[in-house]
């Protein structure tokens, strides 16, 4: 009860602070937008996958006669959007901890970012290992259940029924690296700051000492994260619908679809700052959080010396 009535304390303080910070917004975004900022924007623009649609592709792909040379292309390309997206999440996180004061003296913005960027992509490898084998099993089980008759339930729900071990696991990992990542990243900068290596010894570390905390403290911000991704697809989805309407009559220059277009796209910028905001608050709670378990890790080997 204690740890999870500090970590509350952490959050309520770190939502304070971030709430107070506008200027750290912009950095939170640009870390977010990986997998937060643009999801919304093309889902509510595009209307996003139906099942027909996701059975049409993957049945193209399975039945294609560069199979499985086009899934390991897709492979390539989701490898490279991981990179780029833990690049863009570096960058936003040393903005972050600069903006708090927890930059490392005498260290360039690049090559903050650089050590930042090694630290996240090895934190996340787990997952994506996971994420890579939950696709390998989906392209095995799929393509009975694209030419079985419909009467198992959505198609979505039938191939998901196979593959629930693989999916517990990838949320486990995706959370125990965030902690980890979130940890070791903090160690590797800073005038204290660690090789890239120790950072990650002394992340692993801590998510063994503490790890009830800090998957909580991950699920906790995973969860906040998904209810502002939820509530910005209903919102946006909301002022795109007359939109649609206007395109569809094939008035996409008349002064009302232009006036409805211009405050979509005012309310998509707003979010964007919101979902900055949001991130800036989950970065200083992991400051609050990893600082607090500093202190009792320093105040245990006190008395381990006397």
């Amino acid at each position: 009860m204690t740890g999870a009535r500090s970590s509350l304390e952490h959050a309520a303080a770190a939502a304070r602070l971030a709430g107070d910070r506008a200027d750290w917004w912009l950095a939170g975004a640009l870390s977010a937008a990986p997998f937060l900022v643009w999801l919304p924007f093309v889902l509510t623009v595009t209307g996003g996958l139906r099942e027909s649609d996701l059975a049409f592709a993957g049945a193209g792909v399975i039945s294609s006669g560069l199979f499985p040379w086009n899934l390991l292309l897709l492979a390539g390309l989701a490898a490279l959007l991981v990179v780029v997206g833990c690049l863009l999440a570096a960058l936003g996180e040393v903005g972050l901890l600069r903006a708090a004061g927890r930059g490392t003296p005498d260290r360039s913005l690049s090559r903050e970012t650089e050590v930042a960027f090694s630290v996240l992509l090895a934190a996340s490898l787990p997952a994506v290992a996971a994420i890579a084998a939950l696709a390998s099993a989906t392209a095995a089980v799929a393509p009975a259940e694209f030419t079985a008759p419909d009467i198992g339930g959505p198609l979505l729900l039938r191939i998901a029924g196979h593959l629930v071990p693989l999916l517990v696991l990838v949320v486990v990992l995706m959370l125990a690296g965030q902690a980890l990542g979130a940890a070791a990243l903090r160690r590797g900068t800073g005038p204290d700051a660690l090789p890239i290596d120790a950072a990650l010894k002394a992340g692993l570390s801590d998510l063994r000492r503490h790890p009830i905390r800090r998957i909580g403290v991950a699920l906790a911000s995973t969860l906040a994260e998904l209810l502002a991704f939820v509530l910005a697809l209903a919102l946006l989805g909301v002022l795109w619908a007359p939109i649609r309407v206007e395109l569809a009559a094939g008035q996409l220059v008349s002064p009302q679809a232009l006036l409805l277009l211009v405050g979509f796209m005012a309310i998509w910028l707003a979010l964007v700052l919101a979902f900055g905001a949001l991130h800036a608050w989950v970065s200083i709670w992991w400051n609050f959080e990893l600082a607090d378990g500093d202190a009792e890790a320093s105040t245990a080997a006190q008395e381990a010396h006397r």
